[in-house]
């Protein structure tokens, strides 16, 4: 693993645990190392604003570039250790991005874990189904059938190089629909419960 991978494992590791002096010294090590690094610019920003140094943890934020996709990695990140300070991020990138389904999704289950169903039914609310099955069911499946059939017309011609990327480019799809058409119809069905 290289330094970097290292520091962020020790930022991580001590942040997760709320050990905040371990965690910002190693952040600080890591942006000596590597001062334009955007996660540890961030991890320095997060750890500043969490022990109440807010004016500082700004010029590290600013460093850090895109605060949406990083606090919502963090949200995710911290969801199995510590689903109160998850909800704090999500709450902060869901008014950054308040059509995300998986922001919404993923709090209405965080809420839903610890018996707040008020806050988890408000959350699955905001849900909009459609899109996600549009995107994760609808359009994979579109393409497996026009591969499929591009691979059929392929083999007629006796195209046999084109076959097998289309047919490969195919299975790839079926991958791409298996992968993400559960958490499509996971969300439709949460949306339906807390009608």
């Amino acid at each position: 693993m290289t330094a970097i991978g290292k520091l962020i494992e020790t930022i991580l590791r001590h942040y997760e645990k709320k050990e905040y002096d371990p965690a910002e010294k190693a952040a600080d090590e890591l942006i000596a190392l590597h001062p334009d690094f955007p996660q540890g610019n961030f991890m320095k920003a997060v750890i500043l604003e969490e022990t109440g140094r807010t004016g500082e943890a700004e010029k590290y934020y600013a460093k850090a570039g895109n605060k949406f996709t990083l606090w919502f990695r963090l949200a995710m990140q911290l969801q199995e250790v510590d689903p109160d300070r998850a909800l704090l991020y999500y709450e902060r990138v869901s008014g950054m991005d308040p059509r995300n389904n998986m922001i919404w999704f993923n709090m209405g289950n965080l809420y839903e874990k610890l018996g707040k169903l008020d806050q988890a039914r408000s959350s699955f609310m905001r849900l909009d189904p459609f899109r996600e099955l549009l995107s994760r069911i609808l359009i994979p499946l579109g393409f497996t059938i026009f591969l499929a059939s591009g691979a059929v017309m392929m083999v007629r011609r006796g195209e046999t190089g084109l076959t097998a990327l289309m047919v490969a480019s195919a299975i790839f799809c079926l991958f791409w629909l298996k992968r993400d058409g559960g958490k499509a119809i996971n969300m439709a069905m949460k949306k339906n419960k807390y009608r």
